[in-house]
């Protein structure tokens, strides 16, 4: 019997994740782009590649418990089979103990060869068919262990969350960050509203409604992002996380004045800010890298935003003197707060990247101040919620003067943790990590 085509390309996919350290999303896009896969097959083929990422520790432990050999030193792709049966086993319920079983030794077969395939059936006849019959460590006496092993994070992150917010909300943090994310749209009020947004994915048959208190957000109830609709392709709405819609809001863009966007590819707080600056909107996109900035110019002109111009220049030495009313610093970051969505991050970040980025992201703030005239705004966010990347990197800049953090708009009061602070968990809404701060620059 042929091997099955999805679960073959999700090695591949996964392939390039853990040997080549390939983007998740990059790779299973390339995958996707090169195989005919339908619509089922695509939400499979989707499933099976971040689940196998999102609970890689986990499938490792149930392995180790029943494989002979160190894993260490089964060949790469026949330890990836290992690893998306176990998954199979524990997660995808639509898939019988027996289905995952022979599946996987076809792709042991065609993977490695008749020796790797009897080792592969060997060992997952073995294999754990419930959460229930894989042993954990003790979540009394090696809590850090328990966590760690049970939600697939790495030790040092284990420990990060236990000190920066306690026991109780580090198992909530660790248990979102293997759910999967909601797929939420922005509307593009310039053309629609939200409630007509539902209405016509309705009438294509998306379900979706509103799950956060975001002007704009659309939240699907299953599924890919509808973008062959109609409504899609006529620039109704763009794909984006709710939290990510927050930083737009608190800089409150303005008609006629001059805003910039200090790193702004892929162009979803830029199209945002030109958005709700309306017709007059005056928004500089800028980002180093020139053909990611193409992609910020075709969201503009998909979205029929004309007031976005694109300028090609490092944010740390801007191409450009002062004088914008408002800046916004979406600055590079862990991504932490997206775990739910970028699962690989787990395992590409390491604890020392944190002083590394909180390094470049005070660049860009300082530099964020010198191009904002007196009496303008600057808005600093970043995708997660470490205190190195978020509250320490603010008090750092605001201790050599000449900003002041302010309030934003009432409606984000819900999330605010300080003066001019935000922040969003996805341990506790249906939102990305996210964390903001408002700053006024006085003379």
């Amino acid at each position: 019997m042929p091997v099955d085509p999805v679960r073959d390309a999700a090695i591949d996919v996964l392939l390039r994740v853990f040997e080549r350290g390939v983007y998740l999303d990059v790779s299973l896009d390339k995958t996707l782009r090169r195989k005919s896969v339908g619509d089922r097959g695509r939400r499979f083929l989707t499933n099976l590649v971040y689940g196998t990422v999102r609970h890689r520790r986990l499938a490792d432990h149930a392995l180790r418990a029943i494989c002979h050999q160190p894993l260490e030193k089964l060949p790469l792709p026949i330890l990836t089979v290992l690893r998306m049966a176990v998954y199979q086993s524990l997660f995808a319920s639509q898939v019988t103990h027996p289905a995952m079983v022979h599946t996987s030794v076809d792709l042991a077969k065609r993977r490695g060869h008749a020796g790797t395939a009897r080792l592969v059936n060997a060992v997952l006849r073995r294999a754990p068919r419930s959460l229930e019959d894989v042993k954990l460590p003790s979540r009394e006496t090696d809590f850090a262990g328990y966590l760690g092993v049970r939600y697939s994070l790495p030790e040092w992150l284990v420990a990060l969350w236990r000190a920066e917010h306690g026991d109780a909300a580090a198992e909530a943090l660790a248990a979102a960050s293997c759910e999967q994310a909601p797929t939420s749209l922005r509307a593009n009020t310039l053309k629609t509203t939200a409630d007509d947004l539902i209405a016509s994915l309705a009438a294509s048959g998306v379900v979706a409604s509103k799950a956060t208190a975001v002007p704009e957000e659309v939240t699907l109830a299953e599924g890919l992002p509808p973008t062959r609709t109609k409504w899609f392709q006529e620039g109704h709405f763009m794909v984006q996380d709710a939290a990510s819609m927050l930083p737009a809001h608190l800089l409150e863009p303005r008609a006629g004045e001059s805003v910039l966007d200090l790193c702004a590819a892929p162009g979803g707080k830029a199209t945002h800010l030109a958005q709700l600056a309306g017709d007059a909107a005056r928004i500089v996109a800028m980002d180093r890298g020139r053909y990611r900035l193409d992609r910020v110019l075709e969201n503009a002109e998909r979205l029929g935003l004309r007031g976005v111009h694109a300028v090609c220049g490092d944010g740390a030495t801007p191409p450009f003197w002062g004088g914008f009313g408002r800046v916004l610093v979406d600055a590079p970051c862990s991504g932490l707060g997206t775990l739910r969505r970028h699962p690989d991050l787990k395992w590409r970040i390491q604890e020392n990247d944190l002083s590394e980025l909180a390094s470049i992201q005070g660049v860009l703030l300082r530099s964020a101040r010198e191009l904002c005239q007196n009496g303008g705004l600057i808005v600093y966010s970043v995708c997660t919620f470490t205190r190195r990347e978020t509250r320490d990197v603010v008090a750092d800049v605001l201790r050599e003067g000449g900003l002041e953090a302010e309030d934003g708009p009432e409606f984000l009061d819900r999330w605010k943790i300080a003066r001019g602070q935000y922040q969003t968990l996805p341990s506790s809404e249906a939102l990305d990590g996210f964390f903001l701060t408002r700053l006024r620059k006085v003379s």
